[in-house]
């Protein structure tokens, strides 16, 4: 039994962002569904009104009678109730990439993966796609306005654009008909040995492609560039490969101030609403991919292109108080901290920032203390209110500390300051937002609260 056969389906962990996504699709698909998550949310809300039953906590019972098929999150424990309740009833149980894998079999499936990037390209990509007509099916793992403010759209094409996320090998479980890769740095070392057993599996991934498959580097990275050169010697077809990039002339797509040029001619010109290298960079993947698979002419990939106006957490502005503008971003990796605050010294050159990080995970921020430490020197003030605990074990936990994490970035001669606790930071900025044109909340956890609690409209008088 799988998920393309059974009727009826149970999701454990259904409230988390890429499993709902699925969810979307299998009930567009006629699925009868029933769901359960440790809280109620907005997800989970939503998931309610077009028929998926919802249980808030986990319990046997929640595996309701006649279930074909149990799907769960891979944050899921072997000891979680209803897991054991399939077992017991033998009830065929996938992982999410499983289920996801299954999916992919029934489309051409554009995967879109790296350490950063994968959500902003996947969005751009469907954003071209659905404009130019070509009614995709999509899975991506942020909301988006294109979407209605979903994370997943089901279309009638047999096109599926996928963020492959690669924690724990997820995305090995798919078929890719496509990939576009973007960058490498080292990440969920909490899971992989190191950065050379991290790029292995995307090299494994890489090589899933069929021979009649596609594949987009960016030229940029050098790790990606590596792994471009090992599938060229394992005698991919040349005429499916291609690179981008804004760095080297000789990538088959490249930026030359903000023309676009493919192999040496002009075919449109860059003009992206949302700053940043790292966008522009995005773009040209998207256009890349669009251009070769869809043979979408380059004006109406720009005409979609020039109009993105970014997605849900990703450099998101929430709105002013007073002449301050408040943002809110995903960032939570080294890259994408210095990524994020060049774009944000791109569009407000001469304001001062004012950066709320929220590290995600004591492992990755005990792992790459040195690097988060010289991330923020664009930054005027760094505020860490606490660090999200996810996936950490109790040695984790003591291993590192926010106050240890301010101090790293002291180092590097930018003001740092620790706050203890999201009240007292919103209430220091309300005192003090003044200091600063723009304030950033940053990271993948809840800091966005902040954000939330400091813009009130009632509270200062705009302008």
């Amino acid at each position: 039994m799988d998920a393309k056969t059974a009727k009826k389906i149970h999701i454990i962990g259904v409230g988390g962002i890429g499993v709902s996504a699925l969810a979307g699709i299998l009930l567009h698909q006629g699925k009868v569904l029933s769901g359960s998550d440790m809280e109620a949310g907005a997800i989970t809300d939503k998931l309610k009104k077009p028929g998926v039953k919802i249980f808030i906590g986990h319990k046997k019972g929640n595996v309701v009678f006649g279930t074909k098929l149990v799907i769960h999150s891979l944050a899921i424990p072997k000891t979680n109730p209803e897991l054991i309740e399939a077992k017991k009833r033998r009830i065929p149980i996938l992982t999410y990439p499983e289920a996801v894998g299954e999916l992919t079999k029934q489309f051409f499936t554009i995967a879109v993966c790296g350490t950063h990037g994968k959500s902003t390209i996947t969005a751009m990509i469907a954003k071209i796609l659905i404009e130019n007509n070509f009614d995709p099916t999509v899975i991506v793992g942020t909301k988006l306005k294109e979407l209605g403010g979903a994370n997943f759209r089901t279309g009638k094409s047999k096109i599926l654009i996928l963020e492959a996320c690669e924690y724990m090998d997820a995305f090995l479980n798919y078929n890719p008909r496509a990939i576009i890769l973007s960058t490498l740095d080292p990440d969920h070392l909490d899971y992989f040995k190191n950065f050379e057993d991290y790029k292995k599996s995307f090299r494994r991934f890489s090589e899933k492609l069929p021979s009649d498959g596609y594949f987009f580097g960016n030229l940029d990275d050098e790790d990606v560039h590596e792994i471009f050169k090992d599938l060229q010697l394992k005698k991919m077809p040349a005429h499916n490969m291609f690179t981008y990039g804004l760095k080297y002339n000789h990538s088959d797509f490249h930026l030359d101030g903000n023309k676009i040029m493919r192999r040496g001619a002009e075919e449109g010109k860059l003009d992206l609403k949302i700053p940043g290298e790292h966008n522009r960079s995005n773009a040209l993947a998207a256009f890349a991919a669009c251009r070769i698979l869809c043979n979408i002419t380059p004006k109406n990939i720009l005409r979609s292109l020039n109009n993105y106006e970014g997605s849900f957490r990703r450099f998101e502005i929430k709105g002013k108080i007073g002449k301050t503008v408040i943002v809110d971003d995903y960032g939570h990796h080294p890259a994408e901290i210095s990524a994020t605050l060049q774009a944000a010294k791109e569009k407000f050159p001469d304001k001062k920032i004012c950066v709320v990080f929220q590290p995600h995970q004591y492992s990755r921020t005990k792992k790459l203390l040195k690097e988060f430490g010289s991330a923020f020197g664009q930054a005027d003030l760094v505020i860490i209110p606490n660090i999200y605990e996810a996936r950490d074990t109790k040695s984790d936990k003591v291993s590192v500390s926010a106050e240890q994490l301010v101090a790293e970035i002291q180092k590097n001669k930018t003001r740092a300051m620790f706050i203890d606790g999201f009240e007292k930071t919103a209430e220091y900025l309300k005192k003090n937002h003044k200091k600063f044109g723009v304030i950033i909340t940053m990271g993948a956890g809840d800091v966005w609260k902040i954000a939330e609690n400091i813009f009130d409209r009632n509270a200062y008088e705009a302008g």
